[in-house]
């Protein structure tokens, strides 16, 4: 969120001052509940036999405290009206491979694939995994599970015993299987409530994996109370389902996406409330590698990130000095460190400023929130220099928008190639206001509920 600072401070809570940390790395380790199995993830090593115990009188095994807690969702389900029973639990690696073989050879390889895991890529055999089905035997390990009464409640109540339903409906693409609303996963009550709670459809979206925690410049980055960071990824003139990429940035006043290190990945430019400033830069493969500072004093600055001088191969930093109302910029020579501040305009003590390039010439404008809530842009020049002449100036935006929070430029939001900004109002809308060539186009409201949020550019 560039240029918010004075103003957005006051929105984040004070909870920690902590520098955000590296996103959570997949558990590897086979006896942690938390474990990631998956198509990418096999089980190491591939012939992992967990310690088990059978299940009431059957030939189904599983962890000891994977029975005390399916224990009691059973009876849960049972004092609900409910009658349910284990279909499936623990398969040893010689199992998964004589059951994944004999799908290829009933259903081809590319839809065995989608209903079975390879050997040694199985939940099964982690001793974690349940299936679970109709006492009376109808439907069976069938989509129409989750339509039944049971299967219903189970889907509701399965994260208090610390299951999570691990192949849900509509997420085909991120876990390679299709809908099994009868696959129970124990992650541990913690895990699972944390998951319920936050809407985390997935172990996949937990540890985000794959591909960049930022995807796109048309993606809203936000920070909650908790400090932690929500990728709500943009396009088709819309927000789409949150995504968690990373935590602990309670700490943090202002935060940028933008490629520091012009290395095709997108990373996190931080103003942290002491005034350091830190860069997370990111991983292709997603995450972040961990904070690195690159400037201190800060705190009394508004800052705002982008080419400000059109030359210059790395983003720099423009920042508006609270005590005196000059504005500076920093270069960002190497794609590491900051080079000295240097003054090039004066007289923004009024103004928190934010760049973007508002007429499309290819070069970057600053526009700027007035204290008593007018919306003006001020011309680049490409080469560093902004002319603040009444002339030069023009009036974009009429009164009410002291009641912004923050400004976060956003590009192929609702098509690719366009342009627009995201504005946080203090009351926790979020409004879209798509723009082209110096002219606005109609705003639409994108989101509510943001209030408590600290919402990056």
């Amino acid at each position: 969120m560039l240029g918010v600072l004075a103003t957005a401070a006051a929105l984040v809570l004070t909870l920690f001052t902590a520098a955000p940390a590296q996103a959570a790395e997949p558990v590897r380790d086979p006896a942690n509940a938390r474990v990631l199995v998956n198509k990418d993830h096999p089980l190491s090593p591939a012939t992992y036999s967990p310690s088990l115990v059978a299940w009431k009188n059957t030939g189904h095994r599983m962890r000891s405290d994977v029975r005390s807690k399916l224990s009691g969702l059973f009876t849960g389900a049972a004092n609900a009206g409910h009658s349910i029973i284990v279909v499936s639990a623990y398969r040893s690696y010689a199992q998964q491979r004589d059951l994944y073989n004999y799908y290829v050879r009933v259903y081809g390889k590319a839809y065995a694939d989608r209903i079975s895991a390879r050997p040694g890529y199985s939940e099964h055999q982690t001793g974690l995994a349940v299936d679970v089905g109709l006492a009376s035997g109808s439907c069976g390990l069938s989509a129409c599970f989750g339509d039944t009464a049971a299967g219903k409640w189970v889907a509701a109540n399965a994260y208090k015993y610390g299951f999570i339903i691990r192949y849900p409906k509509g997420h085909e693409g991120t876990t390679g299987y299709t809908y099994e609303p009868w696959h129970l996963r124990y992650v541990g009550t913690t895990l699972a409530a944390e998951m319920r709670t936050k809407k985390i459809p997935t172990m996949e979206h937990y540890y985000v994996l794959g591909k960049p925690s930022v995807r796109s410049y048309a993606d809203v980055l936000a920070a909650d109370s908790a400090g932690e960071l929500w990728r709500y990824p943009g396009g088709g003139s819309r927000l789409h389902a949150r995504v968690r990429i990373d935590t602990a940035y309670a700490g943090v006043r202002t935060g940028t996406s933008v490629d520091w290190n012009r290395d095709g990945t997108i990373d996190l430019l931080l103003q942290m409330k002491d005034g350091r400033l830190l860069v997370n830069i990111g991983k292709a493969g997603g995450g972040f590698h961990a904070p690195r500072q690159v400037g201190s004093g800060f705190a009394r600055y508004d800052i705002t990130v982008g080419n400000w001088v059109s030359a210059d191969r790395y983003p720099g930093l423009v920042a508006k000095r609270w005590s005196d109302g000059a504005m500076l910029y920093y270069r960002n020579g190497s794609g590491a460190g900051l080079s000295a501040g240097k003054v090039f305009s004066r007289g923004w003590g009024k103004y928190w400023p934010t760049l973007l390039d508002w007429n499309q010439d290819g070069k970057q404008d600053i526009v700027a929130v007035r204290r008593t809530g007018e919306l003006y842009v001020y011309p680049g020049n490409g080469t560093g220099a902004v002319s603040t002449s009444a002339s030069a100036r023009k009036q974009i935006g009429g009164s009410g928008w002291d009641q912004v929070a923050g400004i976060t430029p956003l590009y192929g939001y609702t098509s690719s190639g366009s342009t627009g900004f995201m504005a946080k109002f203090r009351d926790g809308k979020l409004r879209y206001y798509p723009y082209s060539k110096g002219r606005f186009g109609t705003r639409t409201q994108e989101g509510t509920g943001f209030k408590a949020y600290n919402v990056f550019r």
